[in-house]
C-alpha cells in the first residue's frame, strides 16, 4: 500500500537553472508587485527571454507566488516599453513550461506547482517523497529494512520497464533528425525517421505499430496523425526549440553582419530562419545549402561569422577564416515537451504489466 501511495506521486519535475550567461545581461528588481522589471537594453539579448528570467527569478523568490495574478500583456507591455508580442511570446513559452497559467476571461497566473518545484531542489524533492513513503511503511508495520528491501526491488522494475521502450521520432528534415538526443532516461531508444517516409507507404506504419510511443514536432502532429489513420501506438507533438545560448550567440552577433547559414536541407534553413525571427533577430542571412568546399570558403570569406547545422561543423571548420565564430544551431524539445514525454512513457509502461494480467485466463 504504501508503494502505491508513494507512486501517487509524479515520477519527475525539473527545472533548468537561468543560464549565468543571461542572468549577467538582466537586470532584475526584487520588492514588491508593483516594483517595473528593468530589461537590459544593450545585451543583444531578446527581449523576451529577459522577460521570461525574469518572472522565473519573482517566482523563485516567492515576490510572486501560486495562484499570483499577473499583469496582462497590454499593461506589462506599456510598463517594459516593448511590444505586446514580446510579452505574449514570454508568457506563452512560460506556460508550455509549466511555470504559468491562464484561464479563459481571466488572466494569467503563477501555477500551483511553480513555488513548489522551484523552492525545492530536484533531490530534496526526491528525499521529502521518500520520507513520507516511509512514514506510511512504518506506520502499516513494516521495519525500515523491509522499506528499503522493497524501494529496492520496485526501482528495478521501473528500470526493466523504461529499459525496453522505443520511441520513434519523426520529421521533415534530416539536420532535426540526425540530431535528436534528448534525455529520456536510461535505455530508451530514439528512433529517427523522415516524414517523407512515412507519406510515401504501408511498411513504415508496419514498422511504426511496433514502436512504444511516436513523437513528432507540433507542427507536423496534425499530418502525421491523419497519415497514421487508426494505430493504437500513443502520438505526442513536442515544441522544438533552438537552444538558448544559441540564440544568445546570434544575438551577440554585430547589427548589419553578413552570416553564412550553412545546411544540409533548404527546410532546415527555413526553420533557422523562422525561430531567429521569432526571438526578434533579423541578421542578414546568406543560405548555403549542401555547398561545395569552394562555394563554402568563397561565401566564407564575405562573412563575419557562420551559422551551421549538426553535421556540418566539421567541414566547415576546415576552411573557416581564422577568429571567425562558428555557431552551431541545434533544436531540442523545450523542458515542458521532455517532462511530458517523460511522464507519458513512464505512465505507458506501468498499464502494460495490468494490461497483461487483465487478459489472462
Amino acid at each position: 500500500m504504501f508503494a502505491q501511495k508513494a507512486g501517487y506521486f509524479k515520477a519527475e519535475v525539473e527545472y533548468i537553472i537561468v543560464n549565468g550567461l543571461i542572468n549577467q545581461a538582466i537586470s532584475t528588481n526584487v520588492g514588491s508587485w508593483g516594483d517595473v522589471m528593468e530589461l537590459n537594453r544593450q545585451s543583444g539579448i531578446p527581449y523576451y527571454i529577459q522577460l521570461k528570467e525574469q518572472i522565473r527569478n519573482r517566482i523563485a523568490q516567492d515576490i510572486w507566488r501560486a495562484g499570483a495574478k499577473l499583469p496582462t500583456e497590454r499593461e506589462l507591455a506599456a510598463e517594459l516599453a516593448v511590444s505586446r508580442n514580446t510579452v505574449s511570446q514570454a508568457y506563452r513559452e512560460l506556460e508550455r513550461e509549466g511555470v504559468l497559467e491562464s484561464a479563459q476571461g481571466k488572466g494569467t497566473f503563477v501555477a500551483d506547482t511553480s513555488f513548489l518545484i522551484q523552492r525545492e531542489g530536484r533531490k530534496e524533492k526526491v528525499l521529502r517523497i521518500i520520507d513520507m513513503a516511509m512514514e506510511e511503511a512504518v506506520g502499516l508495520g513494516f521495519s525500515i529494512d523491509d522499506f528499503i528491501s522493497f524501494v529496492y526491488v520496485r526501482g528495478m522494475e521501473k528500470k526493466e520497464l523504461l529499459g525496453r521502450l522505443k520511441v520513434a521520432f519523426i520529421e521533415c528534415n534530416p539536420e532535426q533528425l540526425g540530431d535528436a538526443r534528448w534525455n529520456l532516461g536510461r535505455g530508451v531508444t530514439l528512433l529517427p525517421l523522415p516524414l517523407a517516409e512515412l507519406r510515401e507507404g504501408s511498411r513504415v506504419r508496419e514498422r511504426l505499430a511496433a514502436m512504444d510511443m511516436i513523437v513528432t514536432g507540433s507542427g507536423h502532429l496534425a499530418e502525421v496523425k491523419s497519415l497514421l489513420g487508426g494505430s493504437s501506438v500513443p502520438l505526442l507533438g513536442v515544441s522544438l526549440r533552438p537552444r538558448m545560448e544559441t540564440v544568445v550567440r546570434v544575438a551577440r552577433l554585430p547589427s548589419g553582419m553578413k552570416v553564412a547559414l550553412i545546411t544540409e536541407s533548404g527546410v532546415f534553413a527555413g526553420k533557422v530562419k523562422d525561430s531567429l525571427s521569432e526571438a526578434g533577430l533579423h541578421p542578414e542571412l546568406v543560405v548555403l545549402t549542401r555547398p561545395a568546399k569552394d562555394e563554402m570558403e568563397r561565401t566564407l570569406r564575405e562573412c563575419g561569422a557562420a551559422i551551421v547545422a549538426p553535421g556540418w561543423r566539421g567541414g566547415v571548420e576546415q576552411v573557416l577564416p581564422a577568429n571567425m565564430e562558428l555557431i552551431e544551431y541545434r533544436f531540442e524539445p523545450d523542458e515542458g515537451s521532455l517532462n511530458l514525454l517523460r511522464g507519458a512513457l513512464l505512465e505507458l509502461k506501468l498499464k502494460q504489466p495490468e494490461a497483461a494480467r487483465g487478459a489472462g485466463p
